[in-house]
């Protein structure tokens, strides 16, 4: 089910992960949460196929500028997708947590900060490839540990690729894989 809200502006967590994606290069690419099309275009220079996924019909609207073997697919995380393998799978996730009084869903990512993210990489995991790589943006404002028990869980691969401190919070783009 799609539904129309407001469009989540690029910001610093966006611009980082855009300049890291630009390392990454292969056949098929995932974003999930593509809202302003930031790091989904970026991903158009270095992957033959993109398909961007939102559950916010208006931001898929507002990323219409793509190459023709691009795709845009309005829906809740990769649940849609199906029998389809990614060399790469992206997201910025909300990931502030809802205790902080965030009513906006551009930027709540549940009670503890980090369910959001939990739930786009459990639609997501099938979706990789043996070789594929996932890199997520995760929040020192949100609870990490709950990650790290699902990233165990699932028998991923953790790597972390970048940090950047901030004055309220560290940003920090992991790499998870098989």
């Amino acid at each position: 089910m799609c539904i129309s809200s407001i469009l989540y502006l690029p910001s610093d967590d966006s611009i980082f992960l855009s300049n890291i994606v630009n390392h990454y290069h292969g056949q098929l690419a995932l974003e999930i949460g593509t809202s302003s099309g930031t790091i989904f275009r970026e991903l158009s220079k270095n992957f033959s196929i993109v398909i961007g996924t939102d559950i916010d019909f208006n931001s898929l609207k507002h990323s219409l500028r793509m190459s023709k073997n691009d795709r845009l697919i309005c829906c809740d995380a990769a649940t849609a997708l199906h029998n389809v393998k990614f060399d790469l799978i992206v997201s910025n996730p909300p990931y502030l947590p809802n205790a902080m009084n965030h009513t906006d869903k551009t930027v709540d990512g549940g009670p503890t900060g980090i369910e959001v993210s939990i739930h786009f990489l459990t639609s997501a995991i099938d979706k990789l490839n043996n070789n594929g790589k996932i890199l997520i943006l995760v929040s020192s404002l949100s609870e990490k540990g709950k990650l790290e028990r699902f990233i165990s869980k699932n028998n991923l691969i953790k790597k972390q690729i970048a940090q950047k401190d901030l004055f309220y919070e560290t940003l920090q783009i992991i790499e998870l894989s098989k």
